[in-house]
């Protein structure tokens, strides 16, 4: 069984879109509330995630300076598969395929796009754990939703710590790079020359890849630039609300981003099914918004987006 995280995956999303159908009770009322949807918004939804696909490109674009100078077009390209491939393959497989697509066409070091990668995740995750910070100070929880605000609470704290922790090991990583390797030399002696040679070929180029870690100013940027992409994600979360007919307030909007984030990060198949749309209808109920069928409708639209 060596695909059985794969099948893992399915069966829990399986799980979760039997769980959302069954809240249904109208079915009537589900396809009627895709009809009365505003499609003008919808469509500002669409040109919402062009905007956040642009500004992920010029990020990326930003952090490979220190690595190569691709045409901008080629790291659009490879972003479009990269999450073509996260919506196909199981293990969010896109990532290294569009690390793959650079090396294809401007032969910049595999370990160096991976670097790139570990950069641009770490500064996502960071950035989102800010905003979710910030949540937790505005929002009021009602009592019976007090047990999973508590458990959020330490699994943020944990993820901070842990999101810091690994920012720091590898500007350590880079500042030290040449006392690491010497010590990776002394482990690598079992091997043959040949071998020794590729691991510190790797090495060498992943550590080019974090070069941007030894620039303050450039990863202030970094970080600003983060924070403008994740405050760019809440537009397609708001327009589909006024699609159906919704005012979403800023931290409800950012309530019902971060619960994405979250079914991104649990098993589930390709493309998150069933615990993105389980989850969103989750946080339209807490908000206050429904029916079900209309939070379950809302779901499936920026999901398709």
């Amino acid at each position: 069984m060596r695909n059985w995280k794969f099948w893992l995956g399915v069966a829990v999303s399986l799980v979760f879109i039997t769980i959302a159908l069954l809240q249904i009770k109208d079915w009537g009322a589900f396809l009627r509330s895709f009809q009365a949807a505003d499609l003008r918004f919808v469509l500002l939804m669409i040109a919402g995630y062009f905007l956040v696909f642009a500004l992920r490109t010029l990020r990326w674009q930003y952090i490979l300076w220190s690595v190569a100078r691709p045409r901008l077009s080629s790291t659009f390209v490879a972003l479009v598969i990269c999450y073509m491939g996260n919506n196909i393959f199981p293990l969010r497989a896109g990532e290294v395929l569009r690390v793959v697509v650079l090396n294809r066409r401007h032969q910049i070091p595999v370990s160096s796009g991976l670097a790139t990668v570990v950069v641009e995740r770490l500064a996502d995750v960071f950035t989102m754990l800010l905003f979710l910070g910030l949540l937790f100070l505005t929002l009021q929880f009602p009592p019976q939703y007090q047990v999973v605000l508590g458990a959020l609470k330490k699994g943020g704290a944990l993820a901070i710590v842990s999101t810091i922790a690994l920012i720091l090991f590898l500007y350590g990583l880079y500042i030290g790079s040449g006392w690491v390797e010497r010590m990776v030399a002394r482990v690598l002696r079992i091997l043959p020359d040949r071998g020794q040679a590729r691991f510190q070929e790797i090495l060498k180029s992943f550590v080019q890849g974090l070069h941007i870690l030894g620039r303050p100013t450039r990863l202030l940027n970094l970080f600003l630039l983060s924070a403008v992409i994740w405050l760019a994600n809440l537009l397609p979360v708001y327009f589909v609300g006024l699609a159906f007919h919704w005012h979403l307030s800023f931290f409800g909007s950012l309530l019902l981003l971060f619960l994405g984030a979250v079914a991104a990060s649990l098993p589930a198949a390709p493309g998150f099914w069933g615990t993105f749309h389980f989850l969103t209808a989750q946080g339209l109920a807490f908000l206050g918004l429904g029916p079900q069928e209309t939070a379950l409708s809302y779901a499936i639209v920026l999901h398709a987006g």
